[in-house]
Order: C-alpha cells, then structure tokens, then sequence
C-alpha cells in the first residue's frame, strides 16, 4: 500500500540530489496508513492526552525548591558544559538518591561529554533503581537505536508500544514524554520495517513538535528504509 508520494523518492535518487524527508512525507495518507493499522495484529494505538504544564515526578515533588530550581539549572547546562555540571549533578544525587531525574540527567552529561562506559552504566543502573520512570526506558532504547542495536528495544520497553501502557495510572502525559517516546518508538518501527506503525508514529510527532529533531529523524528513518529497499531491488535486477 502506498502511504505517501514515492515519485519524490525516485526523482531524488535519480537526479543524485539529497532527500528531504519532510518534503516527501508532507502528504503521508493518513486514512491508508490507519487502515493498514486497523488490520494489523497491534491494531490503532489508543489516543492519549498530553500538555505542555509542568508534571513532576512524585520524589522530584518533594525536593525543596531551592534545590529544584538548582537542579533545573544543572539540566540547562547538560548540552553545552555536561564535564562541569556531573560533579554537581553528582552530589544532588547522593543528596536526593531516590529522584530518578538526576540520573538522567547525568546519562545525558555523560553523552555529551563522549563518556560512553559510564553513559551506559548509568543507564543501566537507573533501570535497575527506577525500573517504572520511562524517561528511564526512553534513554536506554534510545542508546540501543544510536548503537545499532534496535533489536534491543523490545526487551527494554517490555514489548509495550504504547506509552499508556507504562504508566496505566496516569491520565495526562507531558508533552516531552510523549515526543521522546513515540521518536523512540517511530525509528523502531521504521527499522523493523513497520512502515504503516512508523508513519502513525511520525504523523503523530509532527501534530505534536513538526519542526523538532525527534520529528525528523523518525521521517528520516522511514526514508532510509525505503531507500534500503529500491537499493535492494536495483541490485537483484543487476
């Protein structure tokens, strides 16, 4: 079934021009692709509400302010000074042991700062400590998708596609959640080549956040594959 144009595809790969997966997938049928979902075996992810208010996690609630707004400072410099703010982010943590965001914020400084055995055993150490926070989940599927590894994502998401599925008890997600998710989950799909789930996944995203990175790279993800597979064609036939 065609989800969208693939002529763009192929004018693209036969001018040798880069592909702009925004440009391609801008006219993703949507009917089609929720069509195709309906019959498949995981059917149509069930709708989710999501905002853009602040929603704390229950020990993060509880730090006293001062300290809150000190850690969300640290956040703000994990990118651009992650080697400055571990220490920091080190000592909130012997502090505040039981606030799973502090270790995730320190994967991301480890990331930033290219220290990949410590970003993975960080990694792995807030998934034995805080096994339900899905920020928790998301990072570690999200290492595994970085490494090539995607065959590691179901047994790090527990099979469950669906955000909801995490975290049954909760009504509304913020927004951040839902987008870091359905990328993690998207570029998944779009590997596996679920292409109808991933097109769901990356329809979603651009209602939610068009113009971010976790956007693109599922649309660029989807992209590849279809490349991947005209290459496959055109080398059978040579």
């Amino acid at each position: 079934m065609q989800y969208y144009n693939r002529f763009k595809v192929m004018q693209a790969i036969m001018a040798r021009s880069p592909i702009n997966s925004q440009e391609v997938l801008v006219d993703v049928n949507r009917k089609a692709v929720f069509k195709a979902l309906k019959r498949s075996k995981g059917g149509i992810p069930r709708p989710i509400q999501f905002t853009n208010a602040p929603i704390e996690e229950s020990n993060l609630a509880k730090m006293p302010s001062r300290d809150k707004a000190y850690l969300y400072q640290l956040c703000r410099q994990v990118q651009e000074e992650p080697l400055r703010v571990i220490p920091e982010l080190l000592a909130l943590q012997k502090q505040y042991p039981k606030v799973p965001a502090i270790a995730n914020y320190l994967c991301l400084s480890y990331m930033h700062s290219q220290q990949e055995e410590l970003y993975f055993a960080t990694l792995m150490e807030a998934r034995e400590r805080f096994p339900e926070y899905l920020f928790g989940k998301i990072g570690l599927a999200e290492y595994y998708l970085n490494h090539q590894e995607h065959t590691q994502v179901p047994k790090t998401l527990e099979k469950k596609y669906e955000i909801w599925q995490h975290c049954p008890n909760v009504e509304v997600f913020h927004v951040s959640e839902v987008r870091s998710f359905f990328s993690v989950v998207g570029t998944y799909f779009a590997r596996c080549n679920q292409i109808a789930r991933a097109l769901y996944h990356y329809c979603m995203l651009v209602d939610i956040a068009p113009d971010h990175h976790a956007t693109k790279r599922v649309g660029d993800e989807i992209i590849l594959k279809e490349l991947n597979k005209v290459t496959q064609r055109f080398s059978k036939r040579a």
